[in-house]
């Protein structure tokens, strides 16, 4: 109950960052910042593992998707608060959103 509870907050934040939900994308990066959230620690490689194997995928059509879904959000920059020059990766993404996320709903954690 709980973790559909934090899987709601998380994609309402993903939604608010301007990532459009009709992309896979959307609920990839979603699943990632729940599982950033759970647990620092995790590698980007574990997510994606983990994500794959739900989803029945594999590891670089979940990171293929979860870029894309990046690469359509019109202010996901502006939103993050991450300079316009700066490259960012996937990984800065999610645990951006997941530290947001711990921020804005403290039960989470």
């Amino acid at each position: 109950m709980i973790q559909q509870s934090i899987f709601m907050h998380a994609k309402k934040l993903v939604a608010d960052s301007s990532v459009p939900p009709h992309l896979v994308g959307f609920t990839f990066l979603s699943e990632a910042v729940v599982m950033k959230t759970e647990k620092e620690s995790v590698k980007l490689f574990e997510i994606y593992n983990t994500i794959a194997q739900k989803y029945n995928s594999n590891h670089s059509a979940v990171t293929r998707s979860i870029s894309y879904a990046i690469s359509q959000a019109d202010n996901l920059r502006e939103y993050l608060a991450l300079n316009k020059n700066e490259t960012t990766f996937n990984g800065r993404i999610i645990s951006t959103l997941a530290l947001r996320l711990k921020l804005n709903y403290p039960y989470s954690n």
